[in-house]
Protein backbone atom coordinates (compact mmCIF):
# COMPACT_ATOMS: atom_id res chain seq x y z
CA UNK A 1 0.00 0.00 0.00
CA UNK A 2 2.71 2.60 1.10
CA UNK A 3 4.86 2.09 -2.78
CA UNK A 4 1.27 2.62 -4.49
CA UNK A 5 0.60 5.90 -2.93
CA UNK A 6 4.24 6.62 -3.15
CA UNK A 7 4.04 5.86 -7.19
CA UNK A 8 0.45 8.12 -7.25
CA UNK A 9 2.41 10.77 -5.30
CA UNK A 10 5.05 10.53 -8.25
CA UNK A 11 2.39 10.47 -10.90
CA UNK A 12 0.61 13.73 -9.06
CA UNK A 13 4.05 15.25 -9.25
CA UNK A 14 4.20 14.78 -12.87
CA UNK A 15 1.10 16.81 -13.75
CA UNK A 16 1.39 19.46 -11.64
CA UNK A 17 1.94 23.10 -13.57
CA UNK A 18 5.21 23.57 -11.90
CA UNK A 19 8.13 23.23 -14.26
CA UNK A 20 10.56 20.39 -13.29
CA UNK A 21 13.64 20.98 -11.41
CA UNK A 22 15.88 20.33 -14.35
CA UNK A 23 13.79 21.91 -16.77
CA UNK A 24 15.41 23.88 -20.06
CA UNK A 25 15.49 27.51 -20.68
CA UNK A 26 16.66 29.74 -22.51
CA UNK A 27 18.00 33.71 -21.14
CA UNK A 28 19.46 36.44 -23.17
CA UNK A 29 20.47 39.99 -21.00
CA UNK A 30 22.31 42.28 -22.34
CA UNK A 31 25.24 44.82 -20.37
CA UNK A 32 27.51 48.24 -20.72
CA UNK A 33 30.81 46.66 -21.57
CA UNK A 34 33.56 47.73 -18.72
CA UNK A 35 36.38 46.20 -21.15
CA UNK A 36 38.79 48.64 -22.20
CA UNK A 37 38.26 50.83 -25.46
CA UNK A 38 38.02 48.47 -28.82
CA UNK A 39 40.74 48.12 -31.67
CA UNK A 40 43.03 48.24 -28.14
CA UNK A 41 44.81 45.40 -27.18
CA UNK A 42 43.15 45.37 -23.61
CA UNK A 43 40.03 44.69 -24.91
CA UNK A 44 40.92 41.70 -26.74
CA UNK A 45 42.59 40.26 -24.05
CA UNK A 46 39.84 40.89 -21.82
CA UNK A 47 37.17 39.00 -24.19
CA UNK A 48 39.94 35.79 -24.35
CA UNK A 49 39.92 35.82 -20.73
CA UNK A 50 35.77 35.93 -20.73
CA UNK A 51 35.92 33.24 -23.67
CA UNK A 52 38.18 30.92 -21.68
CA UNK A 53 36.73 30.78 -18.23
CA UNK A 54 33.47 30.70 -19.70
CA UNK A 55 34.10 27.82 -22.07
CA UNK A 56 35.53 25.92 -19.33
CA UNK A 57 32.52 26.64 -16.73
CA UNK A 58 29.62 26.50 -19.39
CA UNK A 59 30.91 22.54 -20.31
CA UNK A 60 31.16 21.77 -16.78
CA UNK A 61 27.65 23.32 -16.01
CA UNK A 62 26.36 22.06 -19.41
CA UNK A 63 25.52 25.83 -20.21
CA UNK A 64 25.36 26.64 -24.05
CA UNK A 65 25.20 30.28 -25.62
CA UNK A 66 26.63 32.91 -27.66
CA UNK A 67 28.18 36.39 -26.90
CA UNK A 68 28.13 39.23 -28.86
CA UNK A 69 30.47 42.41 -27.61
CA UNK A 70 29.88 45.21 -29.76
CA UNK A 71 31.26 48.39 -29.28
CA UNK A 72 31.00 48.61 -25.30
CA UNK A 73 27.60 46.66 -24.91
CA UNK A 74 27.51 43.02 -24.83
CA UNK A 75 24.35 40.30 -25.21
CA UNK A 76 24.50 36.93 -24.19
CA UNK A 77 21.68 34.19 -24.78
CA UNK A 78 22.32 31.06 -22.16
CA UNK A 79 20.47 28.11 -21.87
CA UNK A 80 20.71 25.13 -20.10
CA UNK A 81 18.77 23.42 -16.33
CA UNK A 82 16.65 26.37 -15.18
CA UNK A 83 18.61 26.27 -11.63
CA UNK A 84 22.11 26.25 -12.80
CA UNK A 85 21.04 28.63 -15.73
CA UNK A 86 19.69 31.48 -13.20
CA UNK A 87 22.51 31.04 -10.72
CA UNK A 88 25.03 31.75 -13.60
CA UNK A 89 23.14 35.03 -14.71
CA UNK A 90 23.16 35.96 -10.74
CA UNK A 91 27.02 35.53 -10.75
CA UNK A 92 27.36 37.39 -13.87
CA UNK A 93 25.48 40.44 -12.66
CA UNK A 94 28.08 40.78 -10.08
CA UNK A 95 31.15 40.89 -12.78
CA UNK A 96 33.18 43.88 -12.44
CA UNK A 97 33.55 43.81 -16.37
CA UNK A 98 30.20 45.11 -17.13
CA UNK A 99 27.23 47.27 -15.75
CA UNK A 100 23.66 48.09 -16.01
CA UNK A 101 22.78 44.30 -16.33
CA UNK A 102 19.19 43.81 -17.74
CA UNK A 103 17.11 40.77 -18.54
CA UNK A 104 15.65 40.63 -21.92
CA UNK A 105 14.26 37.27 -21.97
CA UNK A 106 13.62 34.31 -19.95
CA UNK A 107 11.99 31.11 -21.08
CA UNK A 108 10.93 27.48 -20.71
CA UNK A 109 12.51 25.78 -23.80
CA UNK A 110 11.84 22.13 -25.10
CA UNK A 111 15.39 22.04 -26.47
CA UNK A 112 18.78 23.58 -26.86
CA UNK A 113 19.59 26.04 -29.84
CA UNK A 114 22.77 25.93 -29.09
CA UNK A 115 23.73 23.03 -27.94
CA UNK A 116 26.91 22.38 -29.37
CA UNK A 117 28.39 26.08 -28.30
CA UNK A 118 29.80 26.33 -24.75
CA UNK A 119 29.93 30.10 -25.64
CA UNK A 120 30.53 31.34 -29.18
CA UNK A 121 31.22 34.93 -30.10
CA UNK A 122 28.94 36.27 -32.54
CA UNK A 123 30.12 38.42 -35.72
CA UNK A 124 28.21 41.83 -36.83
CA UNK A 125 25.41 42.09 -39.57
CA UNK A 126 25.62 40.20 -42.52
CA UNK A 127 29.37 38.69 -41.90
CA UNK A 128 29.24 35.06 -41.56
CA UNK A 129 29.61 33.94 -37.61
CA UNK A 130 32.76 33.14 -36.57
CA UNK A 131 34.05 30.78 -33.75
CA UNK A 132 36.93 32.86 -31.69
CA UNK A 133 39.36 30.38 -30.07
CA UNK A 134 40.68 32.11 -26.56
CA UNK A 135 44.53 30.92 -27.49
CA UNK A 136 47.83 32.05 -25.13
CA UNK A 137 48.09 34.77 -27.80
CA UNK A 138 45.05 35.98 -27.40
CA UNK A 139 41.95 35.51 -30.15
CA UNK A 140 42.40 33.56 -32.98
CA UNK A 141 39.47 32.63 -35.44
CA UNK A 142 38.34 29.12 -36.32
CA UNK A 143 36.37 27.71 -38.94
CA UNK A 144 32.94 29.93 -39.77
CA UNK A 145 29.92 27.45 -38.64
CA UNK A 146 26.44 27.10 -40.40
CA UNK A 147 23.64 28.16 -37.98
CA UNK A 148 19.80 27.33 -38.53
CA UNK A 149 16.74 29.83 -39.08
CA UNK A 150 16.17 29.29 -35.07
CA UNK A 151 19.28 30.36 -33.99
CA UNK A 152 19.73 33.49 -36.57
CA UNK A 153 16.81 35.03 -34.82
CA UNK A 154 18.16 34.86 -31.36
CA UNK A 155 21.57 35.85 -32.49
CA UNK A 156 19.75 38.77 -34.52
CA UNK A 157 18.20 39.58 -30.70
CA UNK A 158 21.73 39.31 -29.45
CA UNK A 159 23.10 42.04 -32.12
CA UNK A 160 20.27 43.93 -31.63
CA UNK A 161 20.25 44.71 -27.86
CA UNK A 162 24.21 45.71 -28.74
CA UNK A 163 23.40 48.35 -30.93
CA UNK A 164 20.28 50.23 -29.07
CA UNK A 165 17.51 48.31 -30.94
CA UNK A 166 15.09 47.05 -28.37
CA UNK A 167 17.74 48.28 -25.28
CA UNK A 168 15.70 51.11 -23.97
CA UNK A 169 18.91 53.77 -24.47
Amino acid sequence: MKDKSKSQASADSLTDDAPPADALIRLVYRSHSLLPEPGLGAQQDGLAAILRVARANNASLHVTGALVLYDDWFAQVLEGPERTVTALYDKIKLDARHENVSLDQQQQVSARLFGHWAMAIVAEHHQPDMPLVATTGGLSQGAPWRVSPDQEQVLTRLRDLTRGYGRGS
